[in-house]
């Protein structure tokens, strides 16, 4: 049950992300996020496909480099905390961010983050719902 409530949020997630960084014409603001399949209003299904997808690579992510990642950074989390987590999951996101781009390169799939102040977003949005998914699931 823990892993199918884990590929919902993290889908969730990834579509917040889109969301929130979306294009809005009345105030000005280009999109932050470039997501480009058959049908790409964001809540279509090949968009939730591209979610999905993100998903899979994500656990792998999370499952192989994640792990790797906070030990190496153990010396820094006791001097700042939460800083390093933003920096890890600034490092997922990256890496999947590339991996979903320039490895697999699915001609129809495309999600790009545009620009270095929406990834910086996109992370503390990564993170907040990441620290919630951590503290409702993973109570002792």
């Amino acid at each position: 049950m823990r892993i199918l409530f884990s590929i919902i949020l993290n889908a969730l997630i990834l579509f917040a992300i889109t969301y929130f960084l979306s294009e809005n014409p009345t105030l000005w603001i280009e999109s932050g996020v470039t997501l480009w399949c058959w049908d790409c209003s964001y809540y279509s299904i090949d968009a939730w496909k591209i979610y999905l997808l993100w998903w899979i690579i994500l656990g792998l992510i999370n499952i192989t480099i994640k792990p790797i990642l906070k030990i190496i950074s153990i010396p820094l989390f006791f001097l700042t905390f939460w800083l390093v987590t933003f920096v890890i999951n600034g490092i997922v996101l990256w890496l999947l961010n590339y991996i979903i781009n320039n490895v697999l390169v699915i001609p129809w799939f495309t999600y790009q983050i545009n620009w270095w102040i929406n990834f910086a977003i996109a992370v503390a949005i990564f993170t907040f719902f990441n620290m919630i998914y951590s503290l409702l699931f993973f109570k002792k």
